[in-house]
């Protein structure tokens, strides 16, 4: 099962579309920084039983605490981060 890190917002980038289009069947989605403005839109349609999941810290600088309520998205915090990266392998980061 992969991990797949998206950085950018999907208003700015590519970078969750071209994620999403290489999403497997297992695979989870984390979305930091710019990527949680992804919480506005229905762009996980393709992925509709897929774990995705968002950081606090960036869900709440950039006041979309209210879109993280969606029902297959999981607000965390780092250490959750750290154990999702130790239990996937591989880790992809769509920094673009």
């Amino acid at each position: 099962m992969t991990l797949h890190i998206v950085n950018k917002s999907p208003f700015s980038s590519n970078a969750l579309q071209d994620c999403l289009e290489n999403f497997a069947q297992g695979d989870v989605l984390l979305l930091i920084e710019d990527g949680v403005y992804a919480l506005q839109g229905d762009f996980f349609q393709t992925i509709p039983d897929a774990r995705v999941y968002c950081l606090e810290a960036d869900t709440t600088a950039r006041a979309q605490n209210a879109m993280s309520t969606k029902t297959n998205v999981e607000v965390i915090d780092d250490v959750r981060w750290v154990q999702l990266c130790t239990e996937h392998n591989p880790i992809v980061s769509w920094f673009r």
